[in-house]
């Protein structure tokens, strides 16, 4: 009874390593089978992704061929704004006390504009005409009225603009740029140089 119990044993033993060693081999297999399956992602990524790239390098490319033609338009508009500001400033009157030639502040403010309009377009040249109200006498008027013109032709010169581009012309009360009443608001606007551009712009 003894060596049967024994050999009993020993043949349930046997039975279970080989069940032990089976289901090993059977895990083994499978997890093999598993890492062998899996997809590699940057394989499957990488169409989808040259793709992008390619649609990005041609965005940027329109974007920097836009950016050129808005930047040739806005240099255009920006000169003819230039242009047109270098007319107003040169145009714009500038006014003398009573019975004086002497430039105010605010001449020398406007004065300073036209210097600058007149240095960057070196082909301009204008003339100056001298006007005077009608407080005093014709020839006075006159003599006070090219004074004023000549007053604002030196500060031109004595500041770099060639003689040869200004005109000096004096027209005394001849030519009134205000005649509705006779106060002195409306003679302030007679006391004046005023400027015309002969050429250049």
């Amino acid at each position: 009874m003894r060596i049967f119990t024994v050999n009993g044993d020993m043949r349930s033993k046997t039975i279970l390593s080989i069940s032990l060693l089976s289901i090993a081999a059977l895990s083994s297999a499978c997890s093999r089978h598993r890492v062998a399956a899996a997809p590699t992602p940057s394989n499957t990524a990488s169409p989808d992704r040259a793709a992008i790239e390619a649609a990005d390098r041609e965005n940027a490319k329109l974007r920097a061929d836009a950016d050129r033609s808005d930047n040739g338009s806005t240099d255009a508009e920006r000169a003819a704004k230039t242009l047109a500001s270098d007319r107003d400033a040169i145009r714009t009157p500038v006014y003398f006390e009573f019975d004086r030639s002497e430039i105010t502040d605010e001449g020398i403010r406007l004065l300073d504009q036209k210097v600058d309009a007149l240095q960057r377009n070196a082909s301009v040249q204008i003339r100056i005409e001298g006007n005077a109200d009608d407080s005093g006498s014709d020839e006075y008027n006159m003599a006070l009225s090219q004074r004023r013109a000549a007053t604002v032709g030196r500060y031109f010169t004595e500041r770099g603009i060639d003689a040869s581009r200004i005109r000096i012309v004096s027209y005394g009360e001849e030519r009134p740029a205000c005649t509705t009443s006779r106060d002195e608001d409306c003679r302030g606007k007679n006391r004046r140089d005023e400027f015309v551009i002969l050429s250049g712009l």
